[in-house]
């Protein structure tokens, strides 16, 4: 039996069920496209308002500011990054982009942005950067392998801020594959960089080495600078586009955390600021006084003193020093951060020192100062027109300052004049190699004093009185040791007279002759303060302990007349005291 089906109406409705099917597959699968769009939108707009001026246009790393930075900015276009978990001459993995783009790359110009953008703006930002890579595709799943390394875990479950407490023995051993590995060649038989003066990067352009005595400058290491992981992230996966290879086929996983335990010993331990990730400067420089006459060569005892702060690590790594001169007359070594001078001039947009470190004795008996400036520099200059510079600068009119006023730092003005004293100097018979040399450089030094009103103002002074009574160039770090007596004959004439026992303004200027720095075109510090400490006279420590025998004394006879009271309640000798309201 047949029926009359009108087959109109059902063609109709499955049309239209696929039609909107079609419709709703077409719309789903266009939502992410459409949300791509507007993430690579965001990104956009944030790169063009942040990232083009050092990173550029098209992301080659020739923005408008390269030219002044070094190391220069990352050119995004052949896919090459530094700082990631994958093998080397893989594609980073998003997270890794996004941890650098929040963190930042410290020792270089690339800021923290986390502390200014938003999440979903850095997270837009990495994604645009990643169109910027011309020459590979982060969406090529056949031909870019990524492979997430296996980094291990920290063998002696060491704890930050400072991670304090890594075995001797593996940092022996990691010194030793250190050696094996020939890492001098680059780093320096001391860490400090200063191994190999002519490296370059995939572009040509110049690189040096990281300096493993100044941990907070380490790429990828913000808020946590002590952690050996950062070491043992740059040995498994190399640094993409510089001379750094990955060491993960030579070196096995457990002595690449024996060589991090090495590299993680040499930086110092020092209270890093969370903002700028980098010691907090030691505001007050005091100078400790010394009986009798000071050393006046760096390499003695007297002058020997870490660069940790003992508060952090306390005297297990200085115990010789306390033996021979106790903790009270051990001197502190002092932080000084440096920035390039960019307010006139020729600016230095990016010096090669950014900090120093400051150490001063004194001494009534000869009447004198000392201060030992110290800074790392990896590669010095052997051309007499471009001499190796630093200077340490004065009011000249201390006593009259009122109050907390100060010259104007860079060279005073009109009103507060400054007196500076610099030291002028070249290494002698100084090869820059990558074969260390353990005995250092002796440097041939000249002084010289200056009095300033201001740049425009800037005279030489004849026959200075300051004098260098030792210095010398080892392995990336220099030494300088300044002496001057405390008063002089020209007290009048716009030469510092410091008295002891007083807050004193004092800064510091450094030039880099190698890099072609000289007059304002420096490194300079804001003003610090330095005070002459006084003699600790002994009867203190007398005092002590004739206090601590009385305290201790009447403390004894306290018990005693205590236990006696007791022992007469007892044998009845002494009634106790009742309540008014208390039977008998």
């Amino acid at each position: 039996m047949f029926h009359n089906f009108n087959y109109k109406k059902p063609l109709a409705a499955l049309l239209a069920f696929t039609v909107s099917l079609g419709m709703s597959v077409s719309v789903y699968a266009a939502t992410p496209d459409i949300v791509k769009k507007d993430v690579l939108e965001l990104g956009k707009k944030t790169y063009f308002r942040r990232c083009v001026w050092c990173h550029g246009v098209e992301g080659g790393g020739d923005g408008p500011s390269a030219d002044r930075l070094f190391t220069r900015p990352r050119n995004f276009n052949q896919g090459t990054f530094k700082i990631r978990t994958t093998d080397s001459g893989h594609l980073p993995m998003e997270e890794d982009l996004i941890k650098t783009v929040t963190n930042g790359l410290p020792g270089s110009a690339m800021p923290a942005w986390g502390e200014v953008l938003k999440k979903e703006e850095i997270v837009a930002v990495v994604n645009f950067v990643k169109t910027l890579v011309q020459d590979r595709s982060f969406d090529d799943v056949e031909d870019e392998i990524v492979e997430v390394q296996d980094f291990g875990s920290n063998p002696w479950g060491t704890k930050g801020p400072y991670h304090l407490g890594i075995p001797q023995e593996a940092i022996d051993q990691g010194k030793e594959i250190f050696i094996k590995n020939k890492c001098f060649e680059c780093h320096g038989g001391e860490g400090r960089g200063d191994g190999n003066p002519t490296m370059k990067d995939d572009w040509g352009f110049p690189i040096v080495a990281a300096d493993w005595q100044q941990c907070w400058n380490f790429r990828g290491s913000r808020r946590n600078a002590y952690d050996p992981f950062n070491v043992v992230r740059t040995i498994n996966t190399g640094l993409n586009g510089t001379p750094m290879p990955n060491f993960k086929d030579q070196i096995n996983q457990e002595d690449r955390w024996k060589i991090a335990a090495f590299v993680n010993s040499l930086c110092p331990r020092k209270n890093i600021d969370p903002l700028a990730n980098k010691p907090v400067s030691d505001f007050l420089i005091s100078s400790e006084f010394t009986a009798g006459p000071v050393a006046k060569t760096i390499d003695d005892p007297m002058w020997t003193v870490p660069d940790s702060d003992t508060k952090i690590t306390g005297w297990q790594d200085d115990e010789a020093y306390k033996e021979e001169w106790g903790a009270v007359n051990r001197p502190r070594k002092n932080y000084v951060a440096m920035a390039g001078q960019i307010t006139r001039g020729k600016r230095n947009f990016d010096p090669k020192v950014d900090n120093l470190w400051v150490t001063s004795r004194w001494s009534e008996e000869e009447n004198a100062v000392y201060y030992l400036v110290e800074y790392h520099l990896r590669f010095l200059s052997n051309d007499p027109e471009w001499k190796e510079m630093v200077g340490i600068q004065w009011p000249a009119k201390l006593q009259d300052l009122f109050g907390a006023e100060k010259p104007y730092f860079i060279y005073g003005d009109s009103k507060k004049p400054v007196h500076v004293w610099r030291a002028d100097f070249l290494p002698v018979n100084y090869k820059p190699t990558n074969a260390p040399n353990p005995e250092g450089y002796k440097l041939d030094v000249k002084v010289t004093e200056l009095n300033a009103h201001g740049f425009e103002d800037v005279k030489v002074r004849e026959n200075p009185v300051v004098e260098v009574v030792d210095s010398i160039y080892k392995q990336g770090r220099v030494k300088i040791l300044f002496r001057r007596a405390l008063t002089t004959e020209n007290a009048d004439k716009l030469e510092v007279q410091i008295p002891a026992q007083k807050f004193i303004p004092i800064s510091f200027m450094q030039w880099s002759g190698r890099d072609h720095e000289k007059d304002e075109h420096m490194a300079i510090s804001t003003w610090f303060y330095t005070i002459l400490k006084p003699q600790i006279p002994n009867s203190i420590y007398v005092n002590a302990v004739i206090m601590g025998c009385v305290f201790a004394g009447f403390q004894g006879w306290l018990m005693w007349m205590t236990r006696r009271t007791r022992k007469m309640y007892d044998d009845g000798v002494v009634l106790r005291d009742r309540l008014p309201d208390q039977p008998s």
